[in-house]
């Protein structure tokens, strides 16, 4: 993120990014400060006082490589990502056993600004990144916390200016940084860095980009062979004389069992309910359980050392999703977990909390989908229910343009529906613009609930 200097947008805004706050967003693991986090006093390795920017030519990699680094990488910087800003791009992405490691690149593009002869800006930036950042991959199933950055500071925007510790690049300069990420799972390849979220700013998020990332193998232990054991000839009632006892071997378990109820969560009465389960980095479902009617109990059983992700939906009732994560459970083979599901009806208007679209675009983006196949399922589980899409803006810019942007996004999100296989007799899909605002005033931090895409259950 960076801060305009320019008096042209100071009407706008000095900080051109401000970050919302999401659920997996986190300062450093365990609550700690982020020591780590540096701020350059003096222009660091990545700052090129010429302003040249390094040249990454194809398959080339910076000599120095984490330990247990996965640096193979089908693409290269140039063609890896879309840019939300022309201002920073990807140089390299990493993959340690613990993090996800993305270098990136910023040039100040801005040029001094002149007045009547008198020069009022020298084209300077604070910049910045944001600790409210993540990773988004596996069709928005699966989100990795931003842990620490390396070359410039770490902004929380809710406690911070970015103008006051930010660090300050002059026109025409360039600077690298690293930002490390938690470990995107095993077979999630393609993955977008989300810093912030606003319409009206530049945020420096970056969308498809590509890591070689194959899903790790389940590993099948091969039983010990028995050794050759000493006849004996001792006679037991469970025995005849002469005959060898030998005790068999135990296969080794590679599979958690799991096992729960699924509850309705405002009576606590057992709900009859279908999960779909997935490995998480797959775009398609790996297998189903049914819950009993009369208990709600439900069992599956999966390998081990995997991570899955599960939709969990019955008829009457709004669908959930969570994670099974088995990557660093290795001893455990029995797993209990409880179902909570929220019963639906006519009139209920429900958010949906996790659909990302370009900025200032209606380009409806991977990350989306997740959220979006959960109102799928729904609603094919409830085949006779209807809904309407209704899109929404902040009450920044324009009205019309406003209206406009949050018509386009809900008809995108109306044809994602339809595409999975939802008839368009049950959808109906209306942009509101910044006509129905939750709040009128306030921050950018605080107004973000304005920007939100719901619908409303018309018939069940």
């Amino acid at each position: 993120m960076k801060s305009y200097l320019y008096l042209s947008f100071l009407s706008i805004a000095l900080s051109a990014c401000a970050t919302q706050k999401y659920p997996t967003a986190s300062n450093y693991p365990g609550n700690q400060q982020d020591t780590q986090s540096q701020t350059p006093s003096t222009p660091p390795p990545g700052d090129y006082p010429d302003g040249n920017a390094p040249v990454i030519l194809p398959g080339e990699r910076p000599s120095s490589t984490p330990s247990g680094t996965n640096s193979r990488n089908s693409r290269t910087s140039q063609d890896n990502g879309r840019s939300a800003s022309s201002e920073i791009k990807v140089l390299d992405i990493k993959l340690t056993n613990d993090y996800t490691i993305v270098k990136f690149l910023f040039t100040n593009n801005h040029k001094p600004q002149v007045q009547n002869g008198r020069q009022v800006n020298d084209g300077s930036q604070n910049i910045g990144y944001s600790t409210s950042s993540y990773l988004i991959g596996g069709d928005g199933s699966r989100t990795f916390k931003f842990l620490k950055v390396l070359g410039i500071p770490s902004v929380n925007i809710s406690t911070q200016d970015v103008n006051k510790i930010g660090y300050k690049l002059a026109s025409g300069k360039s600077i690298s940084f690293e930002v490390y990420f938690e470990r995107l799972d095993h077979g999630i390849e393609r993955f977008d860095v989300i810093e912030c979220n606003y319409d009206q700013f530049v945020c420096w998020n970056i969308y498809d980009l590509f890591a070689d990332n194959p899903l790790k193998p389940v590993v099948i232990a091969q039983p010990t062979p028995p050794t050759s054991p000493t006849p004996s000839t001792k006679t037991s009632k469970s025995s005849k004389t002469g005959e060898v006892i030998v005790k068999a071997p135990e296969e080794p378990k590679q599979n958690v069992s799991v096992s729960g109820r699924v509850l309705d969560i405002k009576t606590n009465a057992p709900v009859s309910a279908t999960i779909f389960y997935k490995l998480s980095a797959s775009a398609n479902a790996v297998d189903s359980v049914q819950s009993f009617v009369n208990t709600g109990i439900y069992r599956m059983s999966l390998p081990k050392a995997q991570i899955y992700t599960y939709i969990a939906s019955a008829k009457g009732y709004i669908a959930v999703s969570d994670v099974l994560d088995f990557s660093k459970s290795a001893n455990k083979e029995r797993i209990s977990k409880d179902i909570y599901l929220t019963p639906i009806k006519v009139g209920d208007k429900i958010s949906l909390n996790n659909i990302y679209f370009e900025v200032s675009k209606s380009d409806l983006l991977a990350a989306s989908f997740a959220e979006l196949n959960k109102l799928v399922v729904m609603m094919k589980e409830n085949d006779h229910m209807e809904i309407r899409l209704e899109g929404h803006t902040d009450i920044v810019g324009d009205p019309e343009a406003n209206l406009e942007l949050s018509q386009e996004r809900v008809n995108a999100c109306e044809s994602y529906l339809i595409k999975k296989g939802i008839a368009t007799s049950r959808i109906q899909a209306i942009g509101y613009g910044d006509t129905k605002p939750i709040i009128k005033k306030g921050t950018d931090e605080e107004r973000k609930v304005n920007r939100r895409v719901e619908f409303v259950v018309l018939k069940l």
